[in-house]
Parts: structure tokens; C-alpha cells; sequence
């Protein structure tokens, strides 16, 4: 598969330093999500919203830290998870297909930030009937207790292809009294979103200068490889390997976030075999 362009994410200040400002656009890495996962409709459209969501929720990830999104969604059942690294890779998967006629859905959302094995902070919130921008919202509310405003927006053009996934956070700051924050970015200022991305791209936000903090490239990636593989036959012992020998001749694992087939032939299992201890094939 062609890979796709890089996203980008931005974080900057705006309205004199009293707004911090998270923007993200990741139309190459949805449109990947897309093919891999053979994606179409309106499912191909809540999995770049939850992408994007997963984006705007990494703000605070660094260096080898890893923020995990898991969504379990009732009506209409399907699940959504994602990683996001310190050094903008992420993968993600989608599964089953999306029956939602608005990307509306109900179920509960999960939020973890780890460190290799160990866990930093766990949230979680539940969604009720709304899409990942809603989802977003209610769990900034209810388990950061952030001021904040979220847009979220995903289109497809004619032949289901992603051509826009873009997120846009706004997080009122102490010294900004609440009052004014909320007049300010109060619906209509939000809703022609690409309207505002584009004013965002050129340094204006809310009829002022926003001041640029940092941006990164964000890229899906999968952390899956051929080594990996092995090493998970390995750990399935002696006895597995063996059978797996001796019934199919083969192995075959396909990676559950990118889809890529790995096929361990004969003459690897048998190799694996006999650094297991088992007799020789």
C-alpha cells in the first residue's frame, strides 16, 4: 500500500495568551485508516473523526509515552482504538462495519496514558448519542474539567476517499474570565469549521494573532514486524509451534490495526522448533 501523507499537529496560543489552542489535520493519516481497513460511508467518516479525536486528546504525550483510546460503542455496536506515540505515529483500527445513518453512537470511551508497562492516568466517560466531537467534549467536561470548545469534521469526496479530517481544540486558560471565553467562541463563531482551519492556517483565530508553541508531523505507522511475529510463536511454547508444524506447515498472522500478512514458512517454524528444544523437523 502507497503510504500517505503526514498529518500535522499544531499547539499555539491565542486571544493575547489566554486561549491554548490544539489544532490537528490528518487527512493522509484517516485516508490509510481508510484502505486498510476497507472502510466505506459513513463508517470511513467516524473512524477519521476518532482519529482525529485521538490527536487532539495527545497534547500532553512525550518522548516514549503512548495515549490509548478505546471506544466500545452499543448503539450502533462497533469499536474504535487507537494509539498515539510521543513522536507522532499512530495506529488504529475500526471494527465492524459502522450502521449509523449520522455518526452518532452511545457506549462508553476509555483514556489511558502509559509509559512502556506502566500506567500513567486511566479516564474514562460515557458517550451518549453523540459523535467523537461530542465524545470529546463530554470527557474534556466531565474527567478534565477543561473549559473548552471542540470541533471535529471528516468528508469524503465521490469516491469515498478522505479529503478532509481536521480537529480543532480551544481550552480557556485561568486568567481569561469564563464569561468571555464562552461569548467568544460561542457556536457561529465555530461553526463554518473549514472556514475557521483556514483562518487558523494564516495566524488569525477569533479576530486575532495566535502565537505558534510547536507542530509535529503525525504519520500512522504500525508497530508491527516480522520479529514480532516470531517472538509471538515463541512465547506460545514448544508444543504449539509443533502442532502448528506438523498440521498446516505454515503460519500465518495478519496484524489486527494495519492489516499486513506475515507468513512463517516451514523451514522458520521448524528453525523455531529447534531453538525450543523440540527434535529436529
Amino acid at each position: 500500500m502507497e503510504s500517505q501523507p503526514a498529518g500535522r499537529f499544531v499547539a499555539a496560543l491565542a486571544c493575547e495568551g489566554r486561549v491554548r489552542v490544539m489544532a490537528v489535520v490528518a487527512v493522509g493519516p484517516a485516508e490509510e485508516l481508510r484502505q486498510r481497513h476497507g472502510l466505506t460511508g459513513q463508517a470511513a467518516i467516524v473512524a477519521a473523526e476518532g482519529l482525529v479525536a485521538s490527536l487532539l486528546m495527545s497534547a500532553h504525550v512525550k518522548g516514549e509515552e503512548r495515549l490509548t483510546i478505546n471506544v466500545r460503542a452499543e448503539r450502533p455496536p462497533f469499536s474504535f482504538l487507537a494509539d498515539v506515540n510521543g513522536d507522532g505515529t499512530l495506529r488504529a483500527r475500526f471494527t465492524p462495519e459502522f450502521l449509523g445513518t449520522n455518526g452518532a453512537f452511545s457506549g462508553m470511551m476509555s483514556v489511558l496514558k502509559s509509559l512502556g508497562p506502566k500506567e500513567l492516568y486511566k479516564g474514562v466517560a460515557e458517550v451518549k448519542n453523540e459523535r467523537f466531537e461530542g465524545a470529546l467534549q463530554r470527557y474534556l467536561t466531565t474527567s478534565q474539567q477543561v473549559d473548552g470548545r471542540v470541533r471535529i469534521q471528516a468528508d469524503l469526496d465521490a469516491d469515498g476517499e478522505v479529503t478532509f479530517a481536521a480537529g480543532l481544540l480551544v481550552e480557556r486558560l485561568p486568567d481569561f474570565p469564563p464569561e468571555e471565553f464562552a461569548a467568544l467562541f460561542a457556536g457561529d463563531v465555530l461553526s463554518d469549521f473549514k472556514e475557521l482551519m483556514t483562518q487558523f492556517a494564516f495566524g488569525q483565530l477569533a479576530g486575532g494573532n495566535v502565537e505558534v508553541l510547536g507542530a509535529t508531523d503525525v504519520r500512522y505507522q504500525c508497530t508491527c514486524t516480522q520479529e514480532r511475529v516470531v517472538d509471538v510463536l515463541r512465547a506460545l511454547g514448544q508444543t504449539e509451534v509443533a502442532s502448528l508444524l506438523e498440521e498446516q506447515g505454515q503460519a500465518e498472522v495478519t496484524c489486527h490495526y494495519c492489516n499486513t500478512r506475515y507468513e512463517i514458512d516451514a523451514e522458520g517454524l521448524a528453525a523455531l522448533l529447534l531453538e525450543l528444544g523440540g527434535p529436529p523437523a
